[in-house]
């Protein structure tokens, strides 16, 4: 079952990276560009970056960096709390980053239009039950390490 799952899945990212690739982009980029074309009041952090995507912290900065020296964001100071940094496009970086954006938002909404409402609900549904049931199997289940099992006699 894993296998086929698996399987079902990696043709989704497949076709996503196609997408991505389109771009001139490799999925790290399009994650950071895509999460601050989407984010709420045009701003996020490096952290919900991370989360959001299970990309690493370094992996991030470093993007980050990059396109700041580019001049497409910018960073400053939370209002709320002088420790974060949020980060939000510039002027000259929303002509580069909004049309990947929009245009990635469209090809979602194609698809799902064509998959059909009633269809995307019970995708979204299961996925969620499936994830749940996943955790709770996980939580459940001991397990010794790959090193206790290596010294254990056959």
């Amino acid at each position: 079952m894993l296998n086929e799952f698996e399987k079902q899945i990696n043709q989704i990212e497949e076709a996503l990276d196609s997408w991505i690739e389109k771009w001139g982009l490799g999925y790290n980029h399009f994650a950071v560009l895509y999460s601050l074309a989407s984010a709420e009041q045009g701003q996020c952090t490096q952290k919900q970056i991370c989360d959001e995507w299970y990309l690493p912290k370094q992996t991030v900065f470093n993007i980050c960096k990059a396109y700041k020296e580019k001049g497409w964001i910018e960073f400053y100071e939370s209002p709320t709390d002088k420790r974060e940094r949020l980060m939000r496009l510039t002027e000259q970086g929303k002509p580069h980053v909004l049309p990947i954006y929009h245009a990635s938002e469209q090809l979602s909404e194609r698809v799902f239009t064509k998959f059909g409402k009633k269809k995307t609900a019970q995708l979204f549904a299961l996925l969620s039950e499936l994830g749940e049931l996943y955790r709770e199997q996980i939580a459940e289940t001991e397990v010794d390490s790959i090193s206790e099992a290596q010294n254990q006699p056959n």
